[in-house]
């Protein structure tokens, strides 16, 4: 066949319905965009986004509010080189990101546009890795970005051609016993209701300071109201004293440290302290559970901590240690 002939069947194969769409890769990441802040219930809006690089002025599609949103964009990102890689976000308001199926950023707040940056993750050249990053705007300013940085790599935005897009959802199940023994922060065990009933979803918490307005807390247990929370683990404490816990609620809350209940008010009220006592020792950990529940309005849930009468604080992410307990740790 000579080269005018080859010209020809070549056009007229190209010119064929299809053809061209059969040899074209979607690149970029599935978006699916919620009108809530929970990312719940069928999402208003899905597509493919090439990159997550938002700075949106308004709404970020049609069908969708301005403010009071949720995101979450899924898919497979290709490594680059052998290394290790950082991810960072940039977000206005909460972010979390998931790669390989671990949980790498969370930043579940309401706050001005900021940046935060992943530990370290190794990963192979050539080979394609989960991710999956979500997002929910409040109100003010909204923007959304993912970038990354590694061998041979200054941080920028992730490229098109290395996203693939795929339905994926965060892990649901934590495993506690894999998590580095340097791993700080608190296991939430969240439920759908008030009873703590059925499978909870588990998710590492860092503290326990919580204003969640009248949302919910950003995991996938129904709606914004009607849930309940079971955090567990280990508190390390600071100094040897007598230490004031303060725990408060809207709604209901209980507290035990070392199985000593601290703290029972199991009732609907409106953001309200509660205290109770304990002498701890310099370095010695316990076992500490508090619970929680949230009827309807408004949600809030803290957990201070004052020394000897000194300032109250949250108890804080370098003085918890994530740990599974089932009885409660009450002495009965």
């Amino acid at each position: 066949m000579n080269r005018i002939a080859f010209t020809v069947v070549l056009a007229a194969l190209l010119a064929r319905p299809g053809a061209q769409a059969q040899n074209v890769t979607k690149t970029g990441l599935l978006g699916q965009y919620f009108k809530n802040l929970t990312l719940t219930g069928p999402p208003a809006l899905k597509r493919v986004d090439a990159q997550v690089n938002f700075d949106w002025p308004e709404t970020p599609g049609d069908g969708l509010p301005a403010d009071q949103f949720s995101v979450r964009w899924s898919g497979t990102v290709q490594s680059p080189a052998t290394g290790r890689f950082t991810f960072t976000t940039e977000s206005d308001d909460g972010v979390r990101l998931w790669v390989d199926g671990k949980l790498l950023i969370d930043n579940w707040t309401d706050h001005a546009p900021s940046e935060d940056k992943s530990p370290e993750i190794m990963m192979e050249d050539g080979k394609r890795y989960d991710i999956v990053m979500e997002m929910y705007e409040n109100g003010g300013g909204a923007a959304a970005k993912l970038m990354w940085s590694g061998p041979s790599t200054l941080k920028q935005l992730i490229p098109s051609f290395r996203l693939t897009p795929k339905e994926l959802a965060p892990p649901d199940e934590l495993d506690v016993a894999k998590l580095p023994p340097d791993t700080r922060g608190l296991v939430g065990h969240y439920f759908k209701g008030r009873d703590f009933a059925g499978k909870p979803l588990l998710r590492l918490d860092k503290e326990i300071a919580f204003d969640w307005g009248d949302g919910g807390p950003g995991v996938r247990v129904g709606a914004d109201d009607d849930f309940c929370v079971r955090w567990t683990g280990q508190v390390k404490a600071e100094k040897s004293g007598t230490y004031t816990f303060i725990a408060e609620a809207d709604d209901g809350v209980r507290l035990w440290v070392n199985g000593q209940k601290l703290v029972d008010a199991w009732v609907d009220q409106g953001a309200t302290e509660y205290k109770g006592e304990l002498k701890l020792e310099a370095g010695q950990s316990y076992d500490v559970v508090m619970e929680y529940y949230e009827n309807s309005g408004f949600a809030v849930a803290k957990l201070a901590w004052s020394v000897d009468g000194a300032e109250k604080k949250i108890v804080p992410t370098s003085a918890l240690t994530p740990k599974v307990i089932t009885d409660k740790g009450q002495k009965r």
